[in-house]
């Protein structure tokens, strides 16, 4: 059962298998807030076993061995210190690195874990320039390892219910969609009251010294997979603008800026990426297909409109017994008990439960390397397009011709 938008037909050659694991064995670094949350999370799913934690942080790491000690299971090995990531890496006693450090190390430790014969999940982006993407697909053809990226909002439950409609072709051709990350962060980010933060805040400072789209994923990401990009057709070129920077008060404030960009496809599609973390707007990741049979959009208000009834909006009721009609297996198998462990966050508990499954049946993953580098490969392409006006600049084939 994959999110593949192949429909089944044929295997993909990028579609990686690797030998089933029993008991995945884990490896943690970076042990900040949203890592002792999966901590927390493994010890509830079936086959796994955390056996190794690293972090520059002691405190961090006396936290999630807490956690694990809850559980009763054996303590694992821990590294704290510079090149402790390392050490943890070269464990012959681990199956799987699962990476929740800074963005800017993320390639880094993903490369050499894959290098090491270890498969890796990594947080988002899996990179932040167009080369570390290049290393983490050629790392992972070399080594014949998996790499995820651990894009939960593809995971949303209105998500994947228009996944499953548009692999059912409800949708006819998606001509056109839309995703976004717009979240007023200002505050927590710059004091960071409620994330907990031990270490330098880094989001800040990556995020005042460059332009373009720091954080494509969230919004990329469900809507790459629901048109069958990298299995199917490719994004091909983008054209990328930002605002100009309105200058926050005091060393840790972010400067405003919005950036809007528009990707162009193989088949001639286009998609409409933008990211805003500093001006204060509602929430929303966008998150719109619209096709030639069909519509769909989750914000501002979740709506369907279907041919050749569309001029009437299925939204409320209506909206909610389309969304049951075609509700997503995922979401029957790990809502109920991921909002029993983690309330809304229950799209990360499923997350984990289908990479875990997919290791231990030596399926392949939901997302590989290929949609790791793409969408992670929009932080450097997205700047390089602003800063030259707008620019069209090629999107990198990561696939090497293998998308069709």
């Amino acid at each position: 059962m994959s999110m593949n938008g192949n429909n089944g037909q044929g295997e993909s050659p990028l579609q990686l298998r690797c030998a089933p694991i029993e008991c995945v064995r884990i490896g943690f670094v970076g042990l900040g807030v949203r890592a002792k949350r999966a901590v927390h999370r493994m010890m509830h799913i079936e086959g796994c076993e955390v056996v190794a934690l690293c972090d520059l942080v002691e405190e961090n790491i006396e936290e999630a061995k807490a956690i694990i000690a809850d559980y009763g299971t054996a303590a694992p090995a821990a590294f704290c210190d510079a090149d402790g990531w390392k050490r943890l890496c070269e464990m012959p006693g681990i199956d799987l690195v699962y990476i929740c450090t800074d963005w800017a190390s993320h390639a880094d430790i993903a490369v050499y874990a894959m290098q090491q014969g270890k498969h890796v999940a990594t947080e988002v982006p899996a990179a932040t320039t167009v080369a570390d993407c290049w290393r983490l697909v050629d790392t992972a053809e070399a080594t014949r390892r998996h790499c995820i990226m651990l894009e939960n909002c593809c995971y949303d439950e209105f998500e994947l219910c228009v996944l499953n409609m548009a692999q059912k072709g409800v949708f006819g051709e998606i001509i056109h969609a839309e995703g976004s990350y717009l979240h007023d962060l200002r505050e927590r980010i710059a004091t960071n009251d409620d994330g907990g933060r031990k270490w330098s805040n880094w989001q800040v400072e990556f995020m005042n010294r460059h332009n373009g789209n720091p954080y494509p994923t969230h919004g990329l990401g469900p809507i790459a997979l629901a048109m069958n990009i990298n299995s199917g057709d490719r994004m091909k070129s983008i054209v990328s603008v930002s605002t100009k920077r309105i200058e926050g008060n005091g060393d840790e404030s972010l400067s405003g800026t919005m950036n809007s960009s528009v990707i162009t496809t193989e088949k001639g599609h286009t998609i409409l990426v933008q990211s805003c973390m500093t001006l204060p707007r509602p929430y929303s990741r966008a998150f719109l297909v619209s096709g030639t049979e069909g519509f769909a959009q989750k914000y501002p208000v979740p709506a369907f409109a279907l041919a050749p009834d569309s001029d009437n909006a299925l939204m409320g009721e209506e909206c909610d017994k389309l969304l049951k009609q075609h509700r997503h297996p995922f979401v029957e198998m790990y809502k109920e008990r991921g909002e029993e462990l983690c309330g809304r966050r229950w799209i990360d508990y499923a997350m984990d439960c289908r990479l875990i499954h997919c290791l231990r049946n030596g399926l392949p993953l939901d997302m590989n390397v290929y949609d790791a580098a793409l969408w992670s490969s929009l932080v450097e392409l997205t700047e390089i397009s602003a800063n030259n006006g707008g620019m069209p600049v090629e999107i990198p084939d990561f696939t090497r011709g293998r998308w069709g």
